[in-house]
Protein backbone atom coordinates (compact mmCIF):
# COMPACT_ATOMS: atom_id res chain seq x y z
CA UNK A 1 0.00 0.00 0.00
CA UNK A 2 1.53 3.67 -0.97
CA UNK A 3 1.20 6.14 1.20
CA UNK A 4 1.34 10.09 0.27
CA UNK A 5 1.55 13.01 2.21
CA UNK A 6 -1.63 16.04 2.48
CA UNK A 7 -1.28 19.17 3.78
CA UNK A 8 -4.55 21.06 4.74
CA UNK A 9 -4.24 24.56 4.94
CA UNK A 10 -6.59 26.42 7.31
CA UNK A 11 -6.92 30.41 7.21
CA UNK A 12 -8.54 31.77 10.71
CA UNK A 13 -9.70 35.19 11.11
CA UNK A 14 -10.38 36.96 14.42
CA UNK A 15 -12.85 39.78 13.24
CA UNK A 16 -14.35 41.49 16.21
CA UNK A 17 -15.46 40.90 19.48
CA UNK A 18 -18.77 41.64 20.83
CA UNK A 19 -19.40 42.19 24.75
CA UNK A 20 -23.07 41.14 25.17
CA UNK A 21 -23.28 41.02 28.98
CA UNK A 22 -19.95 39.97 30.38
CA UNK A 23 -20.33 40.24 34.40
CA UNK A 24 -16.55 41.73 34.34
CA UNK A 25 -14.48 44.04 33.36
CA UNK A 26 -10.80 43.40 32.52
CA UNK A 27 -8.52 42.03 30.14
CA UNK A 28 -9.98 39.07 27.91
CA UNK A 29 -7.94 37.17 25.05
CA UNK A 30 -9.26 34.47 22.11
CA UNK A 31 -7.25 31.27 21.61
CA UNK A 32 -8.09 29.27 18.73
CA UNK A 33 -6.57 25.41 18.32
CA UNK A 34 -7.21 23.07 15.36
CA UNK A 35 -7.54 19.12 16.26
CA UNK A 36 -7.29 16.30 14.27
CA UNK A 37 -8.21 12.42 15.11
CA UNK A 38 -5.61 10.80 17.05
CA UNK A 39 -6.88 7.96 14.74
CA UNK A 40 -4.95 9.46 11.85
CA UNK A 41 -1.30 9.88 11.71
CA UNK A 42 -0.39 13.90 11.42
CA UNK A 43 1.78 16.83 12.10
CA UNK A 44 0.54 20.61 13.24
CA UNK A 45 2.15 23.92 12.94
CA UNK A 46 0.46 27.52 13.58
CA UNK A 47 1.85 31.04 12.67
CA UNK A 48 0.24 34.70 12.61
CA UNK A 49 -0.23 36.42 9.76
CA UNK A 50 -1.00 40.17 9.00
CA UNK A 51 -0.56 43.25 11.11
CA UNK A 52 -1.99 43.82 14.61
CA UNK A 53 -2.34 46.63 16.88
CA UNK A 54 0.96 48.18 17.88
CA UNK A 55 -1.12 49.90 20.62
CA UNK A 56 -2.37 46.70 22.38
CA UNK A 57 -1.55 45.01 25.63
CA UNK A 58 -0.06 42.46 24.42
CA UNK A 59 0.31 41.41 20.14
CA UNK A 60 -0.63 38.17 18.67
CA UNK A 61 1.14 34.94 18.89
CA UNK A 62 1.69 31.58 18.16
CA UNK A 63 2.17 28.93 21.34
CA UNK A 64 2.25 25.17 21.25
CA UNK A 65 0.14 25.00 17.54
CA UNK A 66 -2.36 27.51 19.17
CA UNK A 67 -3.02 31.11 18.40
CA UNK A 68 -3.53 33.67 20.77
CA UNK A 69 -5.36 36.72 20.26
CA UNK A 70 -3.72 40.02 21.35
CA UNK A 71 -5.32 40.95 24.82
CA UNK A 72 -7.78 43.67 24.93
CA UNK A 73 -9.70 45.26 27.70
CA UNK A 74 -13.61 45.23 28.28
CA UNK A 75 -15.46 48.23 30.38
CA UNK A 76 -18.84 48.31 29.53
CA UNK A 77 -21.66 46.33 28.19
CA UNK A 78 -22.57 46.35 24.60
CA UNK A 79 -18.81 47.19 23.64
CA UNK A 80 -17.56 45.96 20.18
CA UNK A 81 -14.17 45.84 20.17
CA UNK A 82 -11.75 45.07 16.84
CA UNK A 83 -9.67 42.23 16.81
CA UNK A 84 -8.53 41.61 13.26
CA UNK A 85 -6.09 39.12 14.13
CA UNK A 86 -5.22 35.78 11.50
CA UNK A 87 -3.58 32.38 11.92
CA UNK A 88 -2.59 30.17 9.49
CA UNK A 89 -3.32 26.44 10.18
CA UNK A 90 -1.00 23.44 8.26
CA UNK A 91 -2.34 19.75 8.68
CA UNK A 92 0.39 17.63 7.24
CA UNK A 93 -1.31 14.42 7.29
CA UNK A 94 -0.28 10.39 6.06
CA UNK A 95 -3.17 9.24 3.60
CA UNK A 96 -3.73 5.91 2.11
CA UNK A 97 -2.79 6.83 -1.32
CA UNK A 98 -5.40 4.43 -2.96
CA UNK A 99 -8.33 6.30 -1.27
CA UNK A 100 -7.08 10.19 -0.78
CA UNK A 101 -10.24 11.35 -1.39
CA UNK A 102 -12.11 9.40 1.07
CA UNK A 103 -9.46 9.68 3.39
CA UNK A 104 -9.52 13.37 2.94
CA UNK A 105 -13.58 13.18 3.69
CA UNK A 106 -12.96 11.05 7.00
CA UNK A 107 -10.81 13.31 8.60
CA UNK A 108 -12.40 14.73 11.55
CA UNK A 109 -11.42 18.58 11.89
CA UNK A 110 -12.12 20.52 15.04
CA UNK A 111 -11.52 24.32 15.90
CA UNK A 112 -11.32 24.50 19.35
CA UNK A 113 -12.10 28.67 20.38
CA UNK A 114 -11.42 29.87 23.47
CA UNK A 115 -12.55 32.27 25.64
CA UNK A 116 -9.39 33.61 28.60
CA UNK A 117 -9.90 36.80 31.38
CA UNK A 118 -7.38 38.24 34.04
CA UNK A 119 -8.12 41.36 35.76
CA UNK A 120 -4.37 41.23 36.93
CA UNK A 121 -2.07 43.02 34.52
CA UNK A 122 0.66 40.95 36.27
CA UNK A 123 -0.69 37.78 34.87
CA UNK A 124 -0.76 39.26 31.46
CA UNK A 125 3.26 38.75 30.97
CA UNK A 126 2.82 34.93 31.26
CA UNK A 127 1.64 33.68 27.95
CA UNK A 128 -0.41 31.43 28.79
CA UNK A 129 -1.21 33.42 32.30
CA UNK A 130 -4.92 34.04 31.75
CA UNK A 131 -7.46 31.36 32.99
CA UNK A 132 -9.62 29.64 30.48
CA UNK A 133 -13.94 30.86 31.43
CA UNK A 134 -15.24 29.78 28.36
CA UNK A 135 -15.03 27.46 25.30
CA UNK A 136 -16.51 26.34 21.73
CA UNK A 137 -15.77 23.58 19.32
CA UNK A 138 -16.50 23.60 16.04
CA UNK A 139 -16.53 20.49 13.46
CA UNK A 140 -14.72 21.68 10.38
CA UNK A 141 -16.85 19.66 7.31
CA UNK A 142 -13.66 19.98 5.02
CA UNK A 143 -13.54 18.34 1.62
CA UNK A 144 -10.75 17.89 -0.61
CA UNK A 145 -12.41 19.11 -3.68
CA UNK A 146 -14.47 22.10 -2.48
CA UNK A 147 -12.63 23.30 0.62
CA UNK A 148 -14.12 25.30 3.45
CA UNK A 149 -15.34 28.93 3.69
CA UNK A 150 -17.27 30.06 6.31
CA UNK A 151 -17.97 32.80 8.29
CA UNK A 152 -19.67 32.09 11.95
CA UNK A 153 -20.51 34.02 14.78
CA UNK A 154 -18.93 31.86 17.72
CA UNK A 155 -21.17 32.24 21.25
CA UNK A 156 -20.11 31.57 24.44
CA UNK A 157 -22.18 30.27 27.23
CA UNK A 158 -24.55 32.22 29.57
CA UNK A 159 -22.32 33.43 32.04
CA UNK A 160 -19.96 34.97 29.79
CA UNK A 161 -22.20 36.29 27.12
CA UNK A 162 -20.15 37.41 24.38
CA UNK A 163 -19.57 36.59 20.43
CA UNK A 164 -16.67 36.40 18.42
CA UNK A 165 -16.79 36.97 14.65
CA UNK A 166 -14.43 33.93 12.49
CA UNK A 167 -13.87 33.80 9.30
CA UNK A 168 -12.38 30.57 8.30
CA UNK A 169 -11.02 29.18 4.80
CA UNK A 170 -9.64 26.07 4.38
CA UNK A 171 -7.92 24.19 1.26
CA UNK A 172 -5.66 21.16 0.32
CA UNK A 173 -2.02 22.83 -0.86
CA UNK A 174 -0.44 19.95 -1.23
CA UNK A 175 0.17 16.01 -2.43
CA UNK A 176 3.29 14.58 -1.98
CA UNK A 177 5.28 11.27 -0.83
CA UNK A 178 6.07 11.44 2.74
CA UNK A 179 8.72 13.74 3.61
CA UNK A 180 8.46 14.14 7.42
CA UNK A 181 7.90 11.86 10.16
CA UNK A 182 4.87 10.60 11.89
CA UNK A 183 4.02 9.45 15.25
CA UNK A 184 1.70 6.20 13.76
CA UNK A 185 -0.81 5.30 16.99
CA UNK A 186 -0.26 2.43 18.74
CA UNK A 187 3.23 1.37 17.76
CA UNK A 188 6.14 0.51 20.15
CA UNK A 189 3.45 0.28 23.40
CA UNK A 190 4.49 -3.28 23.64
CA UNK A 191 7.99 -2.26 24.25
CA UNK A 192 7.25 0.75 26.85
CA UNK A 193 8.30 2.91 24.17
CA UNK A 194 5.12 4.22 23.09
CA UNK A 195 4.57 7.49 24.73
CA UNK A 196 5.13 11.50 23.31
CA UNK A 197 8.92 10.79 23.76
CA UNK A 198 9.17 8.03 21.63
CA UNK A 199 10.89 8.80 18.17
CA UNK A 200 10.17 7.18 15.09
CA UNK A 201 13.09 5.14 14.66
CA UNK A 202 11.50 3.63 18.17
CA UNK A 203 7.98 3.13 17.05
CA UNK A 204 9.14 1.61 13.51
CA UNK A 205 11.42 -0.91 15.31
CA UNK A 206 10.51 -4.55 13.58
CA UNK A 207 10.85 -7.92 15.31
CA UNK A 208 13.92 -9.00 13.00
CA UNK A 209 15.48 -5.69 13.83
CA UNK A 210 15.45 -6.49 17.40
CA UNK A 211 16.25 -10.15 17.36
CA UNK A 212 19.05 -9.83 14.83
CA UNK A 213 19.94 -6.59 14.70
CA UNK A 214 19.60 -3.15 12.60
CA UNK A 215 21.58 -4.69 9.84
CA UNK A 216 19.57 -7.57 9.16
CA UNK A 217 17.53 -7.88 5.57
CA UNK A 218 14.47 -9.60 5.78
CA UNK A 219 14.50 -12.33 2.70
CA UNK A 220 12.12 -12.24 0.24
CA UNK A 221 9.30 -14.19 0.09
CA UNK A 222 9.74 -14.97 -3.43
CA UNK A 223 12.17 -14.62 -5.62
CA UNK A 224 9.78 -12.69 -7.86
CA UNK A 225 10.71 -8.87 -8.26
CA UNK A 226 7.96 -6.75 -6.31
CA UNK A 227 6.29 -3.34 -7.99
CA UNK A 228 6.53 -0.05 -5.61
CA UNK A 229 5.04 3.13 -6.73
CA UNK A 230 5.83 6.80 -5.54
CA UNK A 231 3.72 9.74 -6.57
CA UNK A 232 5.33 12.27 -8.34
CA UNK A 233 2.65 15.33 -9.64
CA UNK A 234 -0.49 16.17 -8.94
CA UNK A 235 -2.54 17.17 -11.83
CA UNK A 236 -6.19 18.43 -12.27
CA UNK A 237 -7.95 18.13 -14.92
CA UNK A 238 -11.59 19.35 -16.89
CA UNK A 239 -13.28 17.77 -19.46
CA UNK A 240 -14.24 19.21 -22.76
CA UNK A 241 -17.99 17.33 -22.74
CA UNK A 242 -18.40 19.34 -19.39
CA UNK A 243 -17.69 15.80 -17.28
CA UNK A 244 -16.79 16.08 -13.37
CA UNK A 245 -12.91 17.30 -12.84
CA UNK A 246 -10.58 14.97 -12.17
CA UNK A 247 -7.72 14.58 -10.26
CA UNK A 248 -4.43 12.82 -11.75
CA UNK A 249 -1.48 11.57 -9.71
CA UNK A 250 1.66 10.81 -11.64
CA UNK A 251 3.50 7.69 -10.26
CA UNK A 252 6.64 6.36 -10.56
CA UNK A 253 6.84 2.46 -10.70
CA UNK A 254 9.95 0.43 -9.82
CA UNK A 255 10.85 -3.14 -8.87
CA UNK A 256 13.56 -4.47 -6.44
CA UNK A 257 15.55 -5.67 -9.41
CA UNK A 258 17.72 -2.49 -11.09
CA UNK A 259 17.26 -1.62 -14.58
CA UNK A 260 13.24 -1.63 -14.74
CA UNK A 261 11.95 1.45 -13.73
CA UNK A 262 8.52 3.03 -15.62
CA UNK A 263 5.90 5.84 -15.22
CA UNK A 264 2.17 5.19 -14.98
CA UNK A 265 -0.49 7.67 -14.79
CA UNK A 266 -3.78 7.52 -12.87
CA UNK A 267 -6.86 8.93 -12.85
CA UNK A 268 -7.95 8.68 -9.22
CA UNK A 269 -11.41 9.62 -8.49
CA UNK A 270 -13.88 12.26 -9.82
CA UNK A 271 -14.96 15.51 -8.24
CA UNK A 272 -18.04 14.92 -6.05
Amino acid sequence: MSEVQGTVEFSVELHKFYNVDLFQRGYYQIRVTLKVSSRIPHRLSASIVGQTDGSSLHSACAHENAAHSRVFQILYRNEEVPINDAVIFRAHLLLDGERVEEALSEVDFQLKVDLHFTDSEEQLRDVVGAPLISSRTLSLHFHPWRGLHHQVPVMFDYFHLSVISVTIHAALVALQQPLISFTRPGRGSWLGKGGPDSGPEQSSLSLENLVFGAGYCKPASSEEPQDHLWPLTVSYADASDGSPQTLSITWLRFRASPGTCSTTYASLFPAG
